[in-house]
């Protein structure tokens, strides 16, 4: 009887400290899950980043949550220019999205970033894919030809 008293009494206590807790010890809401919310109320994920980002989240993972959720990257992208994001870090979670540098770069333009800064962020960062200028082959090139070779 005094066992199953306690084990009662036990119970009682953990049934109502559990739901005064609501899940906030358990888990903390993540930024995807929260622009998830947002966009959900708002039907725009333009207004969500512009939000986020005057709320002082971390520009580029905005950019790149949002992205990644499926949201058109040139709309990501110019509106977290509008919302005076920080260039660097909106062209960054871009492109770690997988969104391609001259995307990013036309995006930005269109937005009205400047083009200089754009080119020194790509530039600078690494982002940029190099261009292979080997001839196929192997061959290094750089013989004359002449037409009278051809055959």
């Amino acid at each position: 009887m005094r066992l199953e008293k306690s084990v009662l009494a036990i119970s009682l206590a953990f049934l109502l400290i559990v739901p005064l807790m609501n899940g906030t010890v358990f888990a903390e809401e993540t930024l995807k899950d929260k622009l998830i919310r947002q966009y959900k109320e708002e039907k725009d994920i333009c207004p969500v980043v512009k939000k986020n980002i005057r709320a002082g989240l971390n520009t580029k993972e905005i950019t790149k949550s949002c992205i990644q959720l499926g949201h058109d990257a040139c709309l990501v992208v110019r509106c977290a220019i509008e919302a005076d994001g920080n260039l660097e870090q909106i062209i960054t979670g871009a492109i770690e999205a997988g969104t391609t540098a001259d995307v990013c770069s036309k995006c930005a333009m269109i937005a009205g970033a400047d083009p200089k800064a754009i080119a020194l962020i790509l530039e600078t960062g690494g982002r940029l894919t190099p261009i292979d200028s080997n001839v196929p082959g192997g061959n290094e090139g750089g013989e004359v030809m002449s037409p009278s070779t051809f055959k």
